[in-house]
């Protein structure tokens, strides 16, 4: 039997023949690529901060003021800090399958869906205004709860992939920054 074409090392396949050692060199000898760094990934790690803020300030919108809102809506002190619960709530069982769709599906998707959540929640909650409409406020508030999964994975990932190892732990740290 000849030689395999493909070798294991690591646990992944590498085409190529092994050097002393048990190193892998390409047969192709190509120069390894270089990354540009743009200054704009600052810019980026910004809005990110602004879009997380945008949905960690809704979490206790309610409850804060519970004793107007209960008062406004007719509703019990109870009914009004479910309204921070449900973020909790919703959190447990929608991480799992959000981290699973941050992993396959990257940046962009899992913050654009979101964000549109987070958006629509609001809207939801802008038009919960009328007394007898304070189910629409609930329903809008669990949909930007349920939004929140899609933002608080973001943080270590945007800082792994748009920034160099001597700033992943600064961005990170900026990132995580929107939510608290």
């Amino acid at each position: 039997m000849g030689e395999p074409k493909n070798m294991e090392v690591c646990g992944s396949v590498m085409d190529g023949v092994a050097e002393k050692g048990g190193v892998l060199e390409s047969p192709s000898k190509k120069t390894p690529v270089e990354y540009k760094v743009y200054p704009y990934r600052w810019a980026v790690l910004f809005i990110f901060v602004l879009y997380s803020a945008s949905n960690a300030m809704q979490w206790v919108q309610y409850s804060i003021i519970q004793d107007a809102v209960a008062a406004y809506y007719g509703v019990s002190s109870i009914t009004v800090y479910w309204t921070s619960m449900i973020y909790m709530v919703t959190y447990i069982p929608l991480i799992f399958p959000a981290s699973w769709l941050l992993e396959k599906t990257g940046l962009r998707v899992t913050t654009i869906i979101g964000s549109l959540g987070t958006c629509l929640g609001a809207w939801l909650k802008v038009f919960s205004v009328p007394q007898d409409m304070f189910w629409l406020g609930f329903t809008g508030q669990t949909v930007v709860a349920m939004s929140q999964v899609f933002i608080l994975n973001v943080p270590p990932r945007l800082a792994a992939v748009w920034f160099g190892a001597d700033q992943v732990s600064s961005a990170c740290s900026i990132g995580v920054f929107g939510n608290q």
